[in-house]
């Protein structure tokens, strides 16, 4: 069974970043998400739900395309829902267990932070898997396996044994992304969705996404 990907995938591109409920606040006083190398030093609160492991090798990892530098220097997304990353965050396998109610889905698309002129490259599969290539022009986004990225089931097996690998291909984007450019916030049920909404109503100023839920995108 899949995920059904968007018709006009590369016309639009839709692109998700998984972050803790308690983090929107954070980022919306921000008005940006930032790069883990580029956090700003304003003592604002921020709850990390990534292995550790995995953001000390993202250090080590050189972006072989402009803008270059390292994976670290990057705000990442992926190109579908259901990430092992959420299934490890949902389980505890090795991270920190979160129940995915409080996990919310940040949604933009590729084209606009190309529009808005941010500097960006993607993978076809994860940015630290020994073969992943980098790329940073969007007529090169048929390298990504959209089937894949939209699979609900992506164990890898004798047939399919980079599956796991592609599902996790990734759209990173440069040092930050302005708020605006996030137009909508995935959540699992209504209790998750009011709380997004009583976060945003704190901040009546900014932009406010559309909030939407979305059972599907969870395990």
């Amino acid at each position: 069974m899949a995920l059904a990907p968007p018709p006009n995938v590369l016309v639009r591109t839709p692109i998700y970043r998984i972050v803790h409920i308690d983090c929107l606040d954070t980022i919306v006083q921000r008005d940006a998400l930032h790069a883990p190398s580029c956090v700003p030093d304003d003592g604002l609160p921020y709850v990390g739900i990534h292995a550790t492991e995995t953001q000390r090798d993202r250090g080590g990892k050189i972006v072989t395309c402009a803008p270059g530098g390292i994976v670290r220097d990057y705000v990442g997304f992926y190109f579908g829902p259901r990430s092992p990353m959420l299934l490890r965050i949902h389980t505890g396998r090795n991270v920190r267990q979160v129940h995915q109610s409080n996990i919310i889905y940040l949604v933009s698309t590729a084209q606009m932070i190309q529009e808005d002129g941010l500097g960006f490259v993607f993978t076809d599969r994860h940015s630290l898997a020994r073969v992943a290539a980098f790329h940073n022009c969007l007529d090169e986004l048929d390298m990504v396996d959209f089937p894949i990225a939209y699979a609900e089931r992506w164990n890898t097996s004798a047939a399919a044994p980079e599956r796991q690998e592609k599902k996790q291909a990734e759209f990173l984007v440069h040092r930050s992304l302005p708020w605006p450019l996030i137009r909508g916030i995935g959540v699992l049920n209504e209790t998750t969705k009011q709380r997004v909404s009583e976060t945003l109503d704190r901040h009546p100023e900014v932009h406010r996404p559309r909030i939407l839920r979305k059972p599907s995108w969870y395990y």
